[in-house]
């Protein structure tokens, strides 16, 4: 058998190094609790910060809207007033044009001649004139014509275009 050396480590830890390690522990705890405290507070600030600056754009938004519906209640006062001074214009002119216009469209009119049981209307006399002219002169157009009556002739005379006449019977 042969024989086997063991290498021997030295385990041994002083008392010195235990107490640098708890030491150090204890230091990096204290390290880590102020750390987190600052983080805390840090957090703290910056949320006051927030708030702070929230608060003042909300204040300025308010503000900002106050101002805009009193811009908007002015506005929509004048126009208002506006329409109202339209409408009463309006109302006002159009009465004056109806007490103004009684008749806008000449009224019809329908001309009966009597005479010793005889009748006859002027309408009827004047299509028999322009028939009889149209016979006679052909494709003159007609842009006057102005009718005599007379009822002891029992006949109507024309004048057509202030040139041309002539006599129809009732």
């Amino acid at each position: 058998m042969a024989s086997t050396k063991k290498d021997s480590v030295d385990t041994t830890i002083t008392n010195e190094e235990v107490v640098t390690t708890e030491t150090k522990k204890a230091e990096a705890k204290a390290a880590n609790a102020k750390a987190t405290a600052a983080n805390k507070e840090a957090a703290k600030k910056n949320a006051e910060a927030t708030a702070a600056v929230v608060k003042d754009a909300a204040e300025k938004a308010a503000d900002a809207t106050k101002k805009a519906a009193k811009k908007a209640a002015g506005t929509t006062k004048k126009n208002v007033e506006k329409a109202v001074a339209s409408t009463k214009k309006a109302v006002k002119d159009s009465s004056e044009t109806t007490t103004k216009r009684k008749y806008t469209r000449k009224p019809t009119k329908n001309i009966v001649i009597q005479y010793l049981g005889d009748e006859i209307s002027e309408e009827v006399l004047t299509e028999r004139a322009l028939a009889q002219f149209a016979a006679t002169e052909g494709a003159v157009s007609v842009k006057s014509i102005t009718l005599y009556i007379k009822p002891e002739d029992k006949a109507a005379y024309y004048v057509i275009n202030d040139q041309y006449t002539g006599c129809v019977e009732f």
